[in-house]
Parts: C-alpha cells; sequence; structure tokens
C-alpha cells in the first residue's frame, strides 16, 4: 500500500521547448535560459534531465519508463458509454476501483445484448442473465483498462432491486471469476439511476505486486455461505471482509439469533447484531486481523429504526478507536428475517500499516457518535455523512416555508456534506479531490443529478469510481434525503 506511484509507462521522449530569443542578446538569452533550466529542473521528477540547445531552446527529457501522470488516473475505455460526473473506473497506484455497473447505455436503457426478444421472450438466456453477463464485461473492461483482471479483484459489491436478480447474479459470477472469489456483499435497494435495470455491481481490485498479493481466507469455525464466495479477502496490509448476516445458512436465521414469541426476554437486532459481529472476529482472526484492526465499517438495516439498540452492541464490540462506519436503510437481506448485514475494511495485526483515527473541530462530529474518518496507509476512510446537526437537517440545506423556492434542498445538502469531507481529508493531510470511491444513497433519486452538480466542483482533476443507489426513506436523520460514503487517497 505504501509502494510510491509509478504512473504507466510510456516511451520516453525529450519535449523541445522553444523560448523565443525576442530582441534579446545571446548573452542575456543565455542567462533566461539558465534560469528556466533551475525552474523547469524543480518540476521534472527524479531522473529526468534538462539540457540546452540553441539559444531559446530546452528540451526536457524524462526519466525512462516513468511518466510524470498523476497516482489517480480516471479509466472510460472508448468502447463503454459514458454520463456525466462519472467515470467507469479509476486506478490509484496499484489499485482499482470500478465504479457501479448496470447494463444500460445511458440513453436508452438496456442495450441490445441484455434485452429478451419482445416477439419470442422465451427464446435465448434468461433477461437477467444476460444483464448480468454484460455487467461483468463491463467490469472486465475496465479492469484491462486499469492493468489487472477479474481474478485480482478482492471486493464486490451487488444493489439488486429485486430477489430474482440475486441467482442470475450468482451464476454469471462463476463463470467470470474463479475461487478465490472476491468478498462479496449482496442487499436489495429500492431503485437505480437506470429503471429498467435489475442490479448494480462496483468492485475494487489490485493491480499485483511483490507486496501486493491476493489471498482468499476461508474459516470452518463459521456458517459456509452459499454463494461461492470468499468470507475474506487478504490484500497486502488489507484484510475484506465479506458481508455477514446472522444465519447458519441451513435454516434461516440462527437459532441464537431468535427471540422466542413465547417470552418476554430477547431483542432481535441486538441477538442478530451480536451474532452477526461474534462471526466476523473470527473471519478476522483466521485473516491475521482483529476487531481493533478494522479501519471501516458498513452496516444494512432492514429497519433503520434498530440503530439505537445496534449501537448498543456496537460499543460492546468498539469501545475504543471504533473504525468509520456508514449506515444504510435497505429493503432486504439474503436471509429471510434477517435485519442486519455487515461487512469490514480491517488491516492485518502487526503490518506496516498503521491505523489513525481522525478527529478535527473543523467538521461537526455525528449525532450518532461516528468517528468522523480513519487513516490506513495510502487510504482515508470516512463515516457517512449527511447534511445534519444534533437539530436535524442544518439551516443552510432547509427551505424556507415563506419563501420556499430560494434554494435547491439536494444541491444544498450535497455542498454542505462536500465541505465537512473537504475539513475531514484536510485534517488528515489529504484532499477531497483524491476520492478514490463514492457511494450516494438518495432517498429520491430525483435529486442525483442535482447532488451530483453540487458535487462535481470538489473533484477538479476527475470523479471518483461512484455508484449511486436509492433506498427507502427516511435515513438515520429522517430530514435528509442524501448520504455519502467516501474513501479518498492520502496523495495525488
Amino acid at each position: 500500500m505504501g509502494a510510491r506511484c509509478q504512473g504507466y509507462r510510456r516511451a520516453s521522449r525529450p519535449v523541445e521547448v522553444h523560448l523565443g530569443e525576442g530582441a534579446r542578446s545571446r548573452r542575456s538569452q543565455a542567462r533566461v535560459d539558465a534560469a528556466l533550466v533551475l525552474l523547469i529542473k524543480a518540476a521534472v521528477e527524479p531522473g529526468g534531465r534538462v539540457a540546452t540547445g540553441p539559444p531559446g531552446h530546452l528540451q526536457i527529457h524524462k526519466k525512462p519508463g516513468r511518466s510524470s501522470v498523476s497516482c489517480r488516473q480516471s479509466l472510460q475505455p472508448a468502447e463503454l458509454p459514458t454520463t456525466p460526473y462519472r467515470a467507469a473506473g479509476l486506478r490509484y497506484k496499484n489499485w482499482v476501483f470500478v465504479s457501479g455497473t448496470m447494463a444500460t447505455d445511458f440513453k436508452t436503457g438496456l442495450p441490445a445484448s441484455a434485452r429478451a426478444n419482445d416477439a419470442l421472450p422465451l427464446a435465448g438466456e434468461h433477461v437477467m442473465i444476460r444483464e448480468t453477463r454484460f455487467i461483468f464485461e463491463t467490469l472486465g473492461a475496465v479492469l484491462r483498462a486499469g492493468g489487472t483482471t477479474m481474478d485480482q479483484a478482492v471486493r464486490i459489491d451487488s444493489f439488486p432491486t429485486t430477489r430474482d436478480a440475486i441467482d442470475p447474479y450468482h451464476v454469471v459470477r462463476r463463470e467470470f471469476m474463479d475461487p478465490p472469489r472476491p468478498a462479496s456483499t449482496s442487499v436489495a435497494v429500492d431503485a437505480l439511476l437506470a429503471p429498467q435495470a435489475s442490479t448494480q455491481v462496483e468492485l475494487v481490485a489490485i493491480v499485483p505486486q511483490d507486496d501486493l498479493k491476493k489471498e482468499g481466507i476461508d474459516t470452518d469455525r463459521i456458517p459456509q455461505p452459499l454463494g461461492g464466495y470468499s468470507p475474506a479477502v487478504v490484500a497486502g496490509d488489507f484484510v475484506f471482509l465479506a458481508g455477514q448476516v446472522p444465519t447458519d445458512w441451513k435454516t434461516g436465521v440462527a437459532p441464537e439469533a431468535k427471540v422466542d414469541p413465547n417470552f418476554w426476554e430477547g431483542n432481535q437486532i441486538d441477538r442478530q447484531a451480536r451474532l452477526t459481529l461474534k462471526n466476523m472476529a473470527i473471519t478476522l482472526e483466521a485473516a491475521g486481523s482483529s476487531l481493533e484492526d478494522v479501519v471501516k465499517v458498513q452496516v444494512y438495516l432492514a429497519d433503520i429504526t434498530d440503530v439505537p439498540r445496534f449501537d448498543r452492541v456496537w460499543r460492546e464490540f468498539f469501545p475504543k478507536d471504533a473504525p468509520a462506519r456508514t449506515i444504510y436503510p435497505i429493503r432486504a437481506l439474503g436471509v429471510t428475517g434477517g435485519r442486519i448485514e455487515i461487512n469490514f475494511v480491517a488491516l492485518r495485526t502487526g503490518g506496516k500499516t498503521r491505523k489513525q483515527v481522525i478527529s478535527t473541530p473543523e467538521a461537526r462530529h455525528s449525532p450518532f457518535g461516528e468517528t468522523q474518518a480513519v487513516r490506513a496507509g495510502d487510504f482515508l476512510f470516512l463515516s457517512g455523512l449527511m447534511a445534519v446537526d444534533d437539530d436535524g437537517l442544518v439551516a443552510a440545506a432547509r427551505a424556507n416555508p415563506a419563501y420556499p423556492h430560494d434554494r435547491d434542498p439536494a444541491a444544498a445538502q450535497m455542498s454542505d456534506i462536500m465541505e465537512q469531507a473537504q475539513a475531514i481529508c484536510r485534517a488528515a493531510g489529504t484532499d477531497l479531490k483524491n476520492a478514490v470511491r463514492m457511494l450516494t444513497v438518495h432517498t429520491d433519486l430525483s435529486e442525483s443529478f442535482r447532488a451530483a452538480t453540487a458535487a462535481s466542483p470538489f473533484f477538479p482533476d476527475g470523479p471518483p469510481a461512484t455508484t449511486t443507489v436509492g433506498v427507502q426513506a427516511p435515513l438515520q436523520a429522517e430530514e435528509a434525503t442524501i448520504m455519502v460514503d467516501l474513501w479518498v487517497a492520502m496523495s495525488a
């Protein structure tokens, strides 16, 4: 994770700069050339050189085999359709982040290869198989553009709008991905930006190096998932845990996570959350990590009103230096009766990469007690952000009842979120423009374009890999309609 950015290899050719002699004498021009050499040398990466030619001419030689490009590079294969405010993916150093991918051309809906034949709808592959295959072909194209392949994926998240899309997704995933498959999370959401699409998939992969290799982790001390994915994947110092739910993968919700309706004892979310976190602690141990080394947590709740009781359990498992956390309301989970799913990003215990909790008075602290952010090596993981304070929606995002059309609430919420994120980033020693992954949830997807427009100025070098989904209202803060989850690189 700490490796220097090498950029993409390209031929080293000298760049000749003609400065123009104008009315200068040869002696004064030589002095100008010498001064410019000193200035340009400061801008040329180590190993390059600047040579003088005739008066008014300089040649800039880059170090062979390297480029001066940023470590953070947008990925947009020419064969893929484009849409404003997002790229297909992004490479940062030896990590590749793929944006939420749907079977759409961003113009007419499902592309021809993903549609059924209206005249013969039962002929050929099931439409959801076609749709998912289009998604995985797109993921593969983005990974190739980033210099890696599908077998180097370490984390994959899918957001179906219907349970019917899950089995086709598993079928196609097995076709495209061999074991060890990436750590996987699948949760049902209410809507996607492409209404005809039934699922959206995002992915994180590595470009393997000597100190960054993928290793699938399994353990027989937890129930074995049915989807054929790895419970955990190690990549360098990082550990990615798949989404876990409180099940035995045999009968549904595990017996120890159930509440007996015959007695006034026990609470469903308490028991389900506790079992899930216990199993995740076991998985971390198998991967050479621990709860103390967790840096980022995503929590999916089927009932958002479970937050207060969940928090009691959370504090038992994370009594201090808690990881960054984002909580989402979702439509359904992969086990009937399940109320919670959780995934982790953690560090290997004793590795070179260290966990650092970030706290700054320059940004609001969450009314729900979340850590503002955690730095881990090259990355900063922020907790989920909403435009709220202890009084609910911030004043800047509230409509004035006496003059309700003087502001755009969606744009105001997103601007406030970005400003808070920027303050946290600066406290950690980075800048929001270095964001590599952004997941935005809306309770009203009609706000998404205005929100993306408001966020755009914060990413002058191009947007991060972006996923946008619609979820059921309310969020944790009832008045908020937008929440953003961000991963930010520590340098450009």
